[in-house]
């Protein structure tokens, strides 16, 4: 159903009143059919009411299939992130079949009981610390549900080399990638009480929950706890505080280098902090390569002499060439009259692919021949600029000539045979982010950021804090006798800095962003709407925009912005506005659902955004 009508009214008749609980799965009559559907509230009615509504036809079972705190729950996420509260409680259902309810057995649960407690930000330096805290919160009562999550599922395998085999063998592994068969066994696992212990992606939020006592997020900076591409756009550390209040469980967050917000709420005592003093300063120390002084030497190279001497002392292991851009070449541009090559769609510059000679856009598809004159001056001192995946197979496969005895192994949204990296033998791995959670990282010998500066400078407000994530996770699960290498054209950047005293970063940031009013020093909602007509879209934006102005006039606590072009502009054959808005954390949550409240239905709503113009 649409967002604006999430509930529809039923009578109860007499010979049920007494049986009608919350959470009930019931048998409801809508329009000509017959529909399942949750009981999420019940109220008395007076005989002046005089409403006229249908009966439900039946209880499906006696023993509600969700508990009340996990229908408050699911009713928070629909509201706070502008999604339809029927998808969301599908979501959280077992697959409603015929001969799958009948196998069903609903058991009476004990009502939760607790009080919610400030969540904990435990700081850790190694595996061995995580282990020792992660066994004891798992195993402290065993009669409670607990619920392990984390970013991506191959984490999952690491969790694996983690707990005991007794304990991993005897949870439940939830991810998006089950079918409905196994779902609906795992989901009567967890509802009956058999099984206690959850690992899991986002998805396991989404279960019947009864007696949930414990929350753990590994890894709580980790970009892909957000989810951007589709409703709703959860980010994982929001909802689990959502999680933890209506079912009064304990939130623990678990980090080796945590996330600006979760430094500065632990800083402040909003998160209570154990573990690590400080943050842990690796050993394994990068090599920061200056590009400025390799041209000034007269190396045009995308490879340094450095990294070339490097390369070629690796005897045995892998080694991993990260990029996080697909195609030969960033840009081509003219070098007399600065112009560049431009998608005329999304406005973005046209990447090289040199395999096929053209140029082309990443975000619409569009394509053109490569161009050898410019089409502004018409000089022909053209440069092809920046270095992709493609590009660099290619130049390190020359590197290595006809004697080489490894695996060279390409992987991006092009080349994306996960299965290649499982090859025997030695490896060069050359990969953008989409190879980053799957590689062997015991097996790497030399890791090389290619060109660091790819998208340090794009205008967005967590740009820096996501190398800087990476690079230290890069750190982390690095070997200690592997070399690690970084090339940029700006070594004295605060990234690249902060790597050797880690509190200089987070001390610049929390500057920068309470300038600028970004978190955690305000909540930032990002709403957008797209059109196939761009006047259409840019009136749209504009009404609305108005709209949210007129209804947060006198209010201090919120800031709208915009509306703006998005970044592309076009994208999937739509032209696309945004608006953001600008919230006190201290009424974030009861803001952010004012202003959906207000949104149509075919506007879209980031809550706690990962980029604000961007659509990642």
């Amino acid at each position: 159903m649409p967002v604006s009508l999430p509930f529809f009214d039923y009578e109860v008749p007499d010979e049920l009143k007494e049986k009608i609980k919350i959470g009930q799965l019931i048998r409801i009559p809508f329009l000509k059919s017959e529909q399942f559907g949750v009981v999420a509230d019940i109220k008395s009615s007076s005989a002046k009411e005089n409403l006229k509504l249908k009966p439900i036809n039946n209880i499906v079972f006696e023993e509600p299939a969700l508990s009340k705190e996990q229908v408050d729950f699911l009713r928070d996420i629909a509201e706070f992130y502008h999604t339809s509260l029927g998808f969301i409680l599908k979501t959280n259902l077992p697959p409603l079949q015929k001969t799958k309810l009948k196998k069903m057995v609903l058991n009476a649960v004990p009502k939760s009981r607790g009080k919610f407690e400030k969540p904990e930000f435990f700081l850790y330096k190694d595996e061995s610390e995580k282990q020792k805290f992660i066994l004891e919160k798992i195993t402290a009562d065993e009669s409670a549900q607990v619920l392990y999550l984390v970013p991506e599922l191959p984490h999952i395998n690491k969790i694996k080399n983690i707990l005991p085999k007794e304990i991993f063998d005897n949870a439940v592994i939830i991810t998006s990638e089950l079918s409905n068969k196994e779902i609906f066994a795992k989901w009567m696992q967890i509802r009956t009480g058999e099984k206690k212990l959850v690992i899991g992606t986002r998805r396991a939020l989404f279960l019947p929950w009864f007696n949930l006592k414990t929350i753990i997020l590994d890894d709580e900076a980790n970009a892909n706890y957000k989810s951007w591409d589709m409703a709703p756009r959860i980010q994982t550390r929001d909802a689990v505080l959502f999680l933890a209040k209506h079912h009064c469980s304990q939130l623990y967050l678990l980090s080796h280098t945590p996330s600006v917000e979760t430094h500065y709420f632990a800083k402040q005592g909003i998160y209570s902090k154990t573990g690590e003093k400080e943050i842990h300063i690796f050993k394994n120390f990068p090599d920061v390569i200056d590009l400025k002084q390799e041209r000034k030497s007269g190396n045009y190279s995308f490879m340094s002499a450095d990294l070339v001497n490097e390369f070629k002392q690796v005897k045995s292991g892998d080694i991993f060439f990260f990029l996080n851009r697909r195609g030969s070449a960033s840009y081509v541009g003219c070098r007399d009259c600065g112009n560049v090559n431009k998608c005329p769609n999304c406005h973005f510059a046209l990447n090289y692919h040199q395999d096929t000679n053209v140029l082309k856009c990443h975000y619409c598809g569009y394509t053109e021949p490569m161009v050898t004159t410019c089409k502004v001056c018409h000089g022909v001192n053209m440069a092809i600029l920046g270095v992709g995946t493609q590009l660099a197979e290619t130049n390190i496969r020359r590197l290595l000539g006809s004697n080489n005895t490894r695996t060279v192994i390409r992987i991006d949204s092009d080349e994306n045979d996960l299965e290649k990296l499982k090859i025997p033998g030695d490896k060069i791995i050359i990969g953008t982010q989409m190879a980053w959670p799957h590689i062997d990282w015991s097996r790497i010998k030399l890791l090389v950021f290619l060109d660091a500066d790819t998208s340090l400078f794009i205008p967005e407000y967590k740009i820096a804090e996501n190398l800087w994530q990476m690079l230290r996770d890069a750190q982390y699960n690095l070997p200690n006798d592997a070399k690690f290498i970084i090339q940029t054209n700006h070594p004295d950047h605060l990234v690249f800095r902060s790597l050797f005293k880690p509190e200089i970063f987070y001390q610049e940031q929390m500057k920068e962003r309470k300038v600028l009013g970004y978190p955690p020093y305000k909540f930032l909602l990002k709403l957008f709407l797209g059109s196939p007509k761009m006047d259409i879209a840019e009136k749209e934006a504009s009404r609305i925009s108005a709209k949210l102005l007129g209804l947060t006039k006198g209010k201090n606590d919120i800031i709208i912005l915009g509306p703006l072009e998005m970044a592309p502009y076009f994208y999937n054959g739509q032209y696309w506005q945004v608006i953001l808005a600008k919230i006190n954390y201290e009424t974030y949550k009861q803001s952010t659902k004012l202003l959906l409240s207000n949104l149509p239905n075919n506007w879209k709503a980031d809550p706690n955004p990962n980029s604000i113009l961007y659509f990642s």
